[in-house]
């Protein structure tokens, strides 16, 4: 025995060494194996993997190398890393506290909002044994006494009473357990003002940015002559099925009731109804006039959103943010002002095909977000894409087990050229901003054969590619950019129903809308001892108030400012949502 753990010991320290550059192998160690979720009495080595694939052509297109079933005589066994993160609702003196540690409070919060069945400390995080549900250990008075099986359990507790209102709201949206009803993977410069906005596209989407309750209420409750009022209430609970992220049509379930109180008694209106965020846009790029720039030089960029609601281009707040990779913290920011719309790829002909392909590209791995030229792609898993060459003569795109998403201005038509290499077919999915599905299409279930597959669908700004089993490659993808300063494209029922109720006067027909584009630009100079590196790109936009001097109130009233209109992150993980990219440059 003793003789096999110095063997072991002495083992492990060699392959550490080994290893140490893989860059999917965590750790590696030794105890029993596991198979199939059960532990069997068989000392292993054991390897701690970011990612298991299911071939060695996927390790090695990531550029790991296959672990071998036995090494000098001691069998292995590879086990994913995968720490599961746990995070909680609520607040307590503006700290949110890591489960896994013992100490911090938590409570029963079952369907209370301003009292609790209990509270006390929180002593650990445990796991079912028979099936490894993730269980909570505290006294009988902090969950039991009052409480039953399935209520809701919020750590760190107490909050205070409108911590505890938005903690409700967030179990809502999202299921126990969530630090905040949105988990963005911003960057720290761009954190205070897109939480802002995400906090307005809430509010204005279920109060009601064209027609607030009080006037609704008001409206339904119209005084007699002698009759005075003494003062108005209004009471409002919201729920969101879906994740409050401004720039993009989420739903919200609202109760509201309106009071008012007069001389001769006081009267009531009350409504339950679901309203749509209609604060969004249907498209947004920004470019630069370069693709690098030495130190000190001025970067031009020029930026076109494309809106469905009657504005005029003046009636934007537009602003590119500059964020160097080198400093994350550090951000340039210029305001861009309204211009004439350049030919965005002047070089075609209007209705011909602009095409990224990837024969100039490294082999091996890329980031898990990022750009390929015009095309922004992102890995749902956050896991490194990789460039491959093992389909010769081509290079392509790996399409990871959990998909890719691209992203791009809005075109009409998409055509890709895909391949796979097992019984997997690729499927594309086209969607406009608004989340609407343009188009969806699947290639045969034919392996090592290149097959073109085409989307069609005024508006197209992503399209989600999946399949391939992890070994879907995605060699070229093109677009028919929308060339015109209007294009017209589908909205879901949902949509439709709130851009009636929130902007009455804009002209509906046949589920779709029709969006007008506005040009902005912009330069500003890079630091002069800028070191080399690259450089992201986010652009934000918001609306102003225009609405001119003089406008009867009740008018005047409809219109709103400051609104997020621009989409940022997808909501694609759940409650997590990932930061997109607009626009990448470099520094040399």
């Amino acid at each position: 025995m003793a003789n096999d753990i110095n063997a072991l010991q002495s083992l492990l320290r060699r392959l550490e060494a080994e290893y140490a550059d893989d860059p999917n192998i965590v750790s590696i160690g030794f105890g029993l194996r596991n198979r199939e979720g059960k532990l069997e009495m068989e000392r292993a080595i054991i390897f701690f993997v970011r990612q298991k694939y299911p071939s060695v052509r996927q390790v090695e297109a990531a550029g790991s190398k296959p672990i071998p079933p036995e090494i000098e005589g001691f069998p292995t066994d590879v086990q994913r890393f995968n720490p599961r993160i746990r995070a909680a609702v609520g607040h307590r003196d503006d700290q949110h506290f890591d489960p896994l540690l013992g100490g911090p409070t938590t409570a029963n919060a079952e369907e209370h909002i301003f009292w609790f069945n209990g509270y006390g400390t929180l002593g650990l995080l445990v796991h079912d044994a028979t099936d490894g549900t993730e269980m909570a250990l505290s006294n009988w008075h902090v969950y039991a006494d009052g409480g039953e099986e399935g209520d809701d359990i919020i750590q760190p507790a107490h909050p205070t009473a409108g911590d505890h209102v938005e903690a409700i709201t967030k179990v809502a949206a999202c299921g126990p357990l969530v630090t905040s009803l949105i988990e963005w993977e911003v960057p720290d410069p761009l954190t205070a003002g897109l939480y802002g906005g995400a906090a307005g596209a809430a509010l204005a989407a279920a109060a009601s940015d064209y027609r607030d309750p009080t006037r609704r209420g008001q409206d339904a409750t119209p005084t007699v002559a002698g009759q005075l009022t003494n003062g108005e209430l209004v009471e409002m609970a919201i729920e969101y099925p879906q994740l409050p992220l401004p720039g993009i049509p989420f739903k919200t379930d609202v109760k509201w009731r309106y009071e008012r109180q007069t001389t001769q008694g006081v009267m009531t209106h009350e409504v339950e109804e679901t309203r749509t965020n209609t604060q969004f846009l249907l498209g947004k790029m920004v470019v630069t006039d370069k693709s690098s720039y030495g130190a000190g030089n001025t970067v031009r960029l020029i930026a076109a959103v494309w809106d469905y609601q009657p504005r005029p281009c003046d009636a934007y707040h537009v602003v590119a943010h500059l964020i160097p990779h080198l400093r994350p913290k550090t951000v340039l920011r210029v305001v861009l002002h309204p211009a004439s719309c350049p030919r965005t790829f002047p070089q075609q002909p209007e209705g011909e095909l602009v095409c990224v392909s990837f024969e100039d590209s490294e082999v091996g791995p890329y980031p898990y977000k990022g750009k390929f030229a015009w095309l922004g792609y992102l890995d749902p898993s956050q896991q490194p894409v990789s460039i491959v060459n093992w389909f010769e003569p081509y290079k392509a795109v790996q399409v990871s087990q959990r998909g890719l998403l691209l992203s791009h201005q809005p075109a009409s038509k998409v055509v890709a050229r895909v391949a796979q290499f097992t019984n997997a077919p690729i499927s594309l999915v086209a969607r406009n901003s608004a989340g609407t599905v343009l188009d969806q299409v699947t290639a045969p279930a034919q392996q090592g054969v290149v097959h073109e597959l085409t989307l069609n669908g005024n508006g197209i700004v992503e399209v989600m590619v999946r399949g391939g089993g992890g070994e879907g490659l995605l060699i070229s993808y093109c677009i028919a950019p929308v060339g015109a300063e209007v294009f017209t494209t589908g909205v879901t029922g949902h949509v439709m129903e709130g851009i009636r109720l929130e902007n009455p006067r804009i002209a509906l027909a046949n589920s779709s809308i029709k969006s007008k584009r506005c040009c902005f630009t912009g330069t500003i100079d890079l630091p002069p001892d800028e070191p080399p590196g690259k450089w992201d790109v986010y652009l934000t936009v918001q609306n102003i108030n225009d609405v001119p001097q003089g406008t009867p109130p009740e008018e005047a009233a409809t219109t709103i400012g400051g609104h997020v209109l621009s989409s940022h992150s997808e909501s694609i993980l759940g409650c997590t949502t990932i930061m997109l990219l607009d626009h990448v440059f470099d520094v040399i």
